[in-house]
């Protein structure tokens, strides 16, 4: 039951897109990479790659599907280690137009997780919410800024009776930038 809850919550404060326009599909999606090699010869390098579609069924209110997949390799002198990950859920998003340019928006994703780190898996779940602001281009095309959101995710070790809990409350920093489009 709490985990029905918590993902229904995160949906509900989850935000992604601005400039709804009624009765169109929305696709955004991130990609990224990291490299980071350590003074003592640690290095890892780090995938991840998540798309996101929804159904913009007014102005205001778009419902969709996300999906998020990270791949990890760490390599030190002891060997190398491998780690994986998926995400998959649904999000709800609300605009609020300010303008013909500017939009506020919030968008909540409810996302069921599974990863593997050498032979540990884990599954669990983790619900986000983001404030945002969308600014409109054109033919479609958005810009979109966020700074910080809220979220928690738990996680527990296939076999294992304990689990993990994070919570994490994280405005004004952690800045990111995306591009939606509607079609």
């Amino acid at each position: 039951m709490k985990k029905v809850v918590m993902s229904l919550l995160v949906m509900a404060l989850s935000a992604t897109g601005v400039f709804a326009q009624r009765n169109t599909v929305l696709v955004y999606g991130t990609v990224g990479a990291t490299s980071h090699k350590q003074v003592n010869g640690t290095k890892t390098n780090t995938f991840n790659f998540s798309p996101a579609v929804g159904y913009q069924f007014n102005d205001n209110w778009t419902a969709g599907l996300t999906l998020s997949t990270e791949s990890a390799n760490t390599r030190t002198s002891l060997g190398e280690s491998k780690s994986s990950a998926f995400g998959v859920g649904p999000f709800i998003r609300y605009a609020v137009p300010l303008s013909d340019i500017f939009a506020l928006y919030g968008q909540f994703n409810a996302d069921v997780l599974s990863g593997k780190a050498g032979d540990v898996k884990t599954n669990g779940f983790r619900g986000t919410f983001f404030p945002a602001i969308g600014v409109n281009m054109k033919n479609g095309f958005a810009l979109n800024f966020s700074f910080g959101g809220l979220s928690f995710a738990s996680q527990k070790v296939k076999g294992a009776s304990e689990k993990t809990t994070d919570f994490n409350l994280n405005l004004g920093s952690g800045a990111s930038f995306g591009i939606s489009k509607n079609f």
